[in-house]
């Protein structure tokens, strides 16, 4: 009968000693009760509980996160959800990092912790990039952006194919030696094309604080372009002359080695099943409206379905948590208890504000000075 899958061995009874043997078809409703007792138990919440909860939960302006493991956190909370360069490094992580600093991300990126990648250009120099730890990168990579690719994207792609991390100046020599001529700035443009698409990745973010223009700011010197003709009236005594010359390394905008992204992982239940856990690692409490904000693949009923798998295995609770949201709504347990503390803890403030001063200014409820009784309004 177990073999058949018509009864189910284990430890079913709490005050149970040995294993236990239970029909399949029971054991189905036994947890289908269960999990419907638990999502009873959820008493909503409402919105401003949640607005304020989840600043909370992603370390924002608590200063709680420090250093580089307070940095790897962050990302692991944050990996695979798209966000304007421009604000990455000004607004992101300085927030959730107290002691934040650009060599901190560089560190990571160099050592290959950490995976950058580009997810569509913005007007401007500006873009969407997505930071991912190095180990779950291929399950949480977005899809390649479509983008019409020329000859030179081809070659820049060919010259990486080999696996290797190469510096601008020898993904050049590689592309004139497939019989492609161009100009430095030319090969950059194709370089950034595929970044900003999701294909092409950098051991550094310096030459995304370059293209920003972000090198004159926040002590990030070390990443401004070099001046190549003297500033003087006598430059030239020194032998050179107005034209500027090639830089050896290339344009800062290409700094460091380029490398293609990881390929994403083939499996699409591999991949849902780990955006689903970022998902709720990001929002402690999963919503269709997160959902939609993020513009996840499939939408929410894609998630949905994984969402249900982790409840079944106790990895997430459903219900409704949050009054105004749908019923839809999957949490962790962590989760569930801290947006609990918040609410209750508002509503402590909400009624010892209201109870110490009513809605005419005076002491009490409608009484005296000191609830003493009488009318406590104004005279």
């Amino acid at each position: 009968m177990a073999a058949s899958g018509r009864v189910v061995q284990g430890e079913f009874h709490p005050a149970g000693t040995a294993h236990e043997w239970c029909d399949a078809t029971v054991l189905r409703r036994l947890r289908r009760r269960s999990l419907a007792a638990l999502r009873q138990e959820l008493e909503p919440v409402p919105p401003s509980a949640l607005a304020a909860f989840l600043p909370q939960w992603q370390h924002l302006g608590t200063h709680s996160l420090r250093g580089i493991d307070g940095l790897v956190r962050a990302i692991e909370q944050l990996q695979g959800a798209p966000v304007p360069a421009s604000a990455l490094e000004k607004l992101v992580l300085p927030s959730r990092v107290g002691d934040y600093s650009p060599t901190m991300l560089d560190e990571l990126a160099a050592a290959g912790e950490v995976v950058w990648a580009g997810a569509g250009a913005l007007p401007g120099k500006d873009g969407w990039v997505t930071l991912h730890l190095a180990e779950t990168a291929p399950l949480l990579l977005h899809t390649p952006h479509p983008f019409e690719a020329g000859p030179l994207h081809q070659a820049v792609l060919d010259a990486l194919a080999g696996g290797f991390g190469l510096f601008f100046r020898q993904i050049a020599e590689q592309v004139r030696a497939a019989g492609h001529d161009f100009q430095d700035a030319q090969l950059a443009e194709a370089i950034w094309d595929l970044a900003w698409s999701g294909r092409l990745t950098g051991d550094t973010l310096a030459p995304l604080r370059s293209l920003l223009g972000s090198g004159r700011t926040a002590g990030a010197t070390a990443h401004r372009a070099k001046r190549t003709v003297p500033r003087g009236r006598y430059g030239t005594l020194t032998g050179r002359t107005g034209r500027p010359t090639a830089s050896r390394s290339g344009p800062p905008t290409v700094a460091g080695r380029w490398s293609l992204l990881p390929e994403r992982e083939p499996e699409p239940t591999h991949r849902a099943h780990a955006l689903a856990r970022t998902l709720l690692d990001r929002h402690g409490v999963v919503t269709r409206g997160a959902v939609a904000a993020e513009g996840v693949e499939g939408g929410f009923s894609a998630a949905y379905r994984v969402l249900s798998a982790f409840e079944e295995t106790g990895q997430a609770r459903r219900g409704y948590v949050v009054e105004g949201l749908g019923a839809a709504q999957f949490a962790m347990d962590g989760a569930v208890d801290r947006l609990r503390a918040v609410s209750t803890a508002r509503d402590r403030a909400a009624g010892a504000a209201f109870g110490g001063h009513n809605s005419y200014g005076g002491q009490g409820s409608f009484g005296g000075p000191g609830g003493q009784g009488g009318y406590g309004g104004p005279p």
